[in-house]
């Protein structure tokens, strides 16, 4: 019986999870997109420096653009960024 309820919890948790959608914000700079609670999150026209908790991939220098666009791929709450500026 116990069993039968902690996988009917578990799997409630991961479907809430995985069928949370995204949610879209419109902000001055840009749009800011979010997947997952957050867990993957795309912005544009963002600016932001990073955090000191993050790591930071700056796109600019292994793709070579020239004129950045402002965007921003974050994955696991900030955890990870990709950034284009």
């Amino acid at each position: 019986m116990k069993s039968k309820t902690l996988l009917t919890l578990a799997i409630c948790a991961v479907a809430a999870s995985l069928f949370a959608g995204c949610s879209t914000q419109k902000t001055r700079t840009g749009r800011n997109n979010s997947l997952l609670g957050g867990l993957v999150s795309y912005n544009t026209g963002s600016y932001l420096p990073a955090t000191p908790n993050t790591v930071d991939v700056d796109a600019t220098d292994f793709l070579g653009r020239v004129n950045p666009s402002g965007d921003e791929l974050s994955l696991g709450w900030g955890a990870l960024r990709l950034q284009d500026y």
